[in-house]
């Protein structure tokens, strides 16, 4: 890079202020099997979150849009989302969510919910390691935990953009009311399912404007800045890494 383009690059740097990110888990929960690479370990999420509380400051979703709308993104903000539903995001995550009073974002895939059989993902998994869905009493009670905002993540986990109008209109529309008709609160926020550039198009995102969600989150890592899109927000996915890893890794995009 010669010395001109190197200014332009520092310019343009400048130009678009603070950044900040949002980070991307699944479960919390101790398996010998997960050939999705979807669990993160209890003891890992605790070292993961406890780093990350005494680095940045972790913002409900809900805040970091408000400080995109306004123009008073810091830097040193970050937030965690949850995709999917799974139980033992009440069972083991909330516990540690709580004592180091962290707030999170869960994107529920509403056609789950009480669900005995195991997310379309998971059949092949060996049952002591399968997760599921979480059921209508404990999303209930998920829901009413300060730290916590409810989010819809579709009925049934498709590729949007593979679907016809119609039924992209329907995951969309009916997750939002389903689940407001079990939490009794008003959901603001949804999650496309797979989430990568090639799993929603125009048509996705005018129908979760249409239906009156305030912000949605894609699943591809890269910056939040001032005049990022409420609608297309990207996310960083977390594995299971231990706390030497987990800040070599996140802690360099950071």
């Amino acid at each position: 890079m010669n010395k001109h383009h190197l200014i332009s690059l520092i310019k343009h740097i400048f130009k678009q202020g603070p950044t900040c990110r949002i980070l991307l888990y699944h479960r919390v929960a101790d398996v010998k099997n997960d050939p999705h690479l979807l669990s993160v370990s209890v003891h890992n999420f605790r070292d993961q979150i406890a780093w990350l509380q005494k680095n940045y400051h972790i913002v409900p979703l809900s805040k970091l849009v408000d400080q995109i709308k306004y123009h008073t993104l810091n830097s040193k903000s970050i937030c965690i989302t949850f995709d999917d539903g799974y139980a033992d995001n009440f069972y083991n995550a909330l516990p540690i969510l709580k004592q180091l009073k962290v707030p999170v974002t869960i994107f529920i895939t509403s056609g789950m919910i009480g669900k005995k059989t195991p997310f379309y993902w998971d059949i092949n998994t060996y049952m002591k390691d399968r997760g599921r869905a979480l059921s209508r009493l404990e999303l209930r009670k998920l829901a009413k935990e300060p730290l916590i905002e409810i989010g819809s993540h579709s009925i049934t986990h498709p590729s949007l953009s593979t679907l016809s109008v119609i039924e992209q209109k329907k995951e969309i529309t009916k997750s939002k009311m389903d689940l407001e008709n079990i939490i009794k609160k008003r959901i603001i926020s949804f999650s496309y399912p797979f989430g990568t550039k090639k799993d929603y198009n125009k048509e996705t995102v005018f129908f979760v404007k249409k239906a009156g969600y305030k912000y949605a989150c894609a699943n591809f890592p890269d910056n939040i800045l001032k005049p990022s899109n409420f609608y297309t927000l990207p996310r960083i996915l977390v594995r299971d890494l231990p706390i030497e890893n987990f800040i070599k890794k996140i802690g360099k995009l950071l």
